[in-house]
């Protein structure tokens, strides 16, 4: 029986030593393994599915503005916050750019748009300058953001100022 025991175990060790520990065996994956997504929608009249508010300014969603189809998120920002969209982790693999409009109730004013991993800003993000002479369309590159083909979090348009920053809208916020 001894016997039967010793080279049961030879065979199990073999098997691990030469890679060849059944016919299922597979090879593992990586763990960050994410599937690269298509074009798409985070805000139009709402969040879209899977994107939550997890803002530190005040950000009203889906706000009525008298006379407009759009229904925006309202923001008002003191220093240094910000607008903060957050969505589980994916692949921007395939996209290339962030499109936004954007409107402030006082001209001359400026935020900064970042996109996030693991909840931290990629690089310096991309100034936007804002008016409240109507919407401006923004579009910036991924790359910019430094979130081309990286796994990516969320979205933060934030006061880039020590002081507080009048209400300002977003709205049409999408992935392309």
């Amino acid at each position: 029986m001894f016997k039967f025991i010793v080279r049961g175990a030879m065979l199990i060790a073999a098997s691990f030593a030469l890679g060849t520990h059944g016919a299922a065996a597979e090879e593992p994956k990586a763990a960050a393994e994410v599937a690269p997504v298509q074009p798409m929608t985070v805000y139009d009249t709402a969040l879209a599915a899977g994107w939550d508010n997890w803002s530190w300014a005040k950000a009203e969603l889906s706000v009525e503005l008298s006379g407009s189809p759009r229904r925006p998120i309202k923001v008002e920002a003191g220093p240094w916050q910000a607008l903060y969209l957050h969505h589980a982790p994916f692949d921007t693999s395939g996209l290339k750019k962030i499109s936004l409009l954007i409107q402030g109730s006082v001209p001359d004013r400026e935020v900064r748009l970042f996109m996030l991993t693991d909840g931290k800003p990629n690089g310096e993000g991309k100034v936007v300058k804002i008016s409240n002479t109507g919407w401006t369309q923004v579009v910036v590159p991924l790359a910019t953001l430094g979130a081309e083909d990286k796994v990516v979090d969320g979205i933060w348009v934030q006061n880039a100022s020590a002081t507080d920053l009048p209400k300002f809208y977003v709205t049409d916020i999408r992935l392309d």
